[in-house]
């Protein structure tokens, strides 16, 4: 039994690569090319709103926990059939996504990097029901770290790896070899177990499939009486994170950090930062629970943005980005780490693609929507005064967090 279970865990973290690496070609790698082809801060700012399909899962989640898809899913199952269905669309868009920047049209960049959008979201959604399924309940800590790890190192393949690439190829170039990574997760899928062994697609008319399939999980969340505070919650817990990092890189590239040097500190060594941070994270909800472990991730992820404001004030200064990226880095990890629990702890085995979809889809309003007006505030603040900004966004998930957690400390 322990050996398959090592199995498993090792398939849920490359899932976490291949989930991973398309997430940072159209955030912060895109944003680096398009520091490169000369566009402004404001449409840069704005482009975050690329990456709002993964705020709207919920309205295709229903569908990939529901259907089977022809011949795939015979051959490897409901789960396998989508996750690998999604990667192949991914291995085409990432694709098309380069080739675009050879013609320099802002319209079919923001095309494709919306259908690698749509292609990664949906591949999210069955890798985190895949997740929920195949491992035990007292074990999602453990393997939402092993996912986590993955998570993070796909995003330095497409952020680390492509920006150092792009000072010696075209972009172009750069995604195409993005894309051949994708591969991996393909090979992984065929491999990996299937969590849904006995599962067989019913009969639906439209009305009994969207009260089983929409409904229905969400009546399931609507038990717990707090659940417009939580749903909140998740909305705001990474708010100020993702305010001050959706114009983190081109921020650098101001303060004339090479693309190299970027890749060096930021992703490389921030990873190592992350990953050490998602440790902790995992041995804190295993020591503290999920409750006083929000409290420590939330602290410290507001706390963090402080360090851009000072490193607004003294300019470049490589020994002095290393600290900030350790400090923000770290704090990220952990706060990923133990809100990927939080969120797997909330859903219900019986919806848990629907539910997971509905919560993820929720925390990244965030990132795709709520900083898409990052670059106007950086433009008429000033750099210092909106990291500044970006620290005291993260008041409102602290008032939620009191709310939701201030029984267990009485």
């Amino acid at each position: 039994m322990k050996k398959i279970f090592d199995k498993t865990l090792l398939v849920i973290f490359f899932l976490g690569i291949a989930s991973g690496l398309p997430i940072s070609l159209i955030l912060s790698t895109l944003k680096a090319l398009m520091v490169d082809k000369g566009y402004d801060l404001k449409t840069i700012g704005f482009f975050s709103l690329v990456s709002l399909p993964y705020s709207l899962k919920i309205f295709f989640a229903p569908i990939i926990d529901s259907f089977s898809l022809p011949c795939l899913t015979k051959k490897f199952g409901q789960r396998r059939s989508w996750i690998i269905f999604t990667q192949i669309l991914l291995i085409v868009f990432i694709a098309c996504l380069g080739a675009t920047t050879l013609f320099d049209s802002l319209t079919a960049i923001a095309i494709f990097a919306c259908l690698v959008g749509f292609a990664s979201a949906s591949q999210d959604i069955v890798i985190d029901a895949y997740r929920i399924e195949i491992i035990a309940k007292e074990n999602q800590g453990f393997a939402a770290g092993f996912y986590v790890y993955g998570y993070r190192i796909g995003m330095l393949i497409s952020g680390a790896l492509a920006l150092i690439m792009a000072d010696y190829m075209s972009w172009n170039a750069v995604y195409l070899l993005m894309s051949v990574f994708m591969i991996v997760g393909v090979i992984t899928t065929i491999f990996a177990k299937e969590s849904r062994k006995d599962w067989q697609e019913r009969k639906y008319n439209f009305l009994s499939w969207f009260n089983s399939a929409v409904i229905a999980p969400l009546k399931d969340f609507a038990r717990n009486s707090q659940w417009p505070v939580i749903f909140t919650f998740i909305i705001c817990f990474k708010l100020a994170d993702a305010f001050a990092g959706n114009l983190t890189l081109p921020f650098l590239l101001d303060l004339n950090f090479s693309k190299t040097e970027i890749a060096t500190i930021v992703k490389s060594f921030g990873l190592f930062a992350t990953l050490f941070g998602v440790f902790c994270g995992g041995v804190l909800v295993k020591k503290l629970g999920i409750s006083k472990s929000l409290w420590i991730a939330a602290l410290a992820q507001m706390l963090s943005n402080l360090c851009f404001s000072y490193l607004a004030q003294i300019g470049y200064n490589k020994d002095v980005l290393y600290l900030v990226i350790f400090i923000e880095n770290f704090s990220g990890g952990v706060g990923d780490a133990i809100f990927v629990a939080y969120l797997s702890g909330l859903c219900n085995s019986s919806f848990s693609a629907t539910q997971y979809a509905i919560l993820a889809s929720l925390s990244t309003l965030a990132r795709s929507v709520m900083s898409s007006s990052a670059g106007v505030f950086a433009e008429s603040l000033g750099w210092y005064n909106f990291f500044i900004l970006s620290t005291l966004l993260a008041i409102p998930s602290l008032v939620l967090l009191f709310l939701l957690t201030k029984r267990n400390f009485r």
